[in-house]
Order: C-alpha cells, then structure tokens, then sequence
C-alpha cells in the first residue's frame, strides 16, 4: 500500500508549480493591460510593481519545487528543507509577499472597474 502512495506523490508533485506557473502568466497579462491603460490615462508606471510580485512569487516556486524535490527524496541529509522554517522563508513569505503587492498594485489601476467612476 505504500508504494502507491509513494508513487501517487511522485505523479502529482509537479501539479503545484504548475499551478504558480499560471500565476506567474496572470501577473503578466495584468503588467501588460495596466502598462496600457497607464500610458492612456497618464498613470505614473506603478504597473512596474506587478514585476516585483512576479518576482516575489518566482522565489516561493522555486521554493515549493526544493520542498517538493527534497519530501519526495525521503533523504535523512535534508531535514533542513522540510522544516516549517525554510517552508515560511522561502515559500509562504515571499508568496504572500508578492500577491500582496500585486492585487494592491491591481487595486490602483482598476478599482474605478468595481466603484464606478
């Protein structure tokens, strides 16, 4: 039985970066529709932000595919990498940290969407 969990582990461990690759396109397309509607409405370019959000959530990817990487190694030596320390320092830090500055960097240029105006 616990082969199959180990082999379950193995063929679904890559879904999860998968998944922040996507955010990574998303956070792009909105840099390139706020870079647009900046230049038409005379906006400073805040959307320069979205690029440190990308970058921020770059670093928690990277992160999730080390934890991933040494979970599945099952490798007495990376204990270290497993630990909820490096977990907050490398993935959950740096991810809040950049969907953070993303929705409010969104928030600037398209709250006039949701309000109205």
């Amino acid at each position: 039985m616990k082969d199959y969990l180990i082999l379950a582990e193995v063929l679904l461990s890559p879904l999860a970066p998968i998944s922040w690759i996507s955010l990574l396109f998303v956070l792009n397309v909105y840099y390139n529709l706020s870079q647009r509607l900046g230049e038409v409405t005379r906006m400073p370019p805040y959307y320069r932000r979205f690029l440190i959000g990308a970058g921020l959530v770059s670093v928690g990817v990277l992160g999730q595919i080390i934890r991933t990487a040494a979970h599945i190694a099952c490798d007495p030596g990376v204990e270290v990498l497993l630990s909820p320390v490096f977990s907050l320092v490398a993935f959950y830090l740096p991810l809040l940290i950049g969907i953070a500055v993303s929705v409010l960097t969104a928030w600037r240029y398209w709250s006039w969407v949701l309000i109205g105006e």
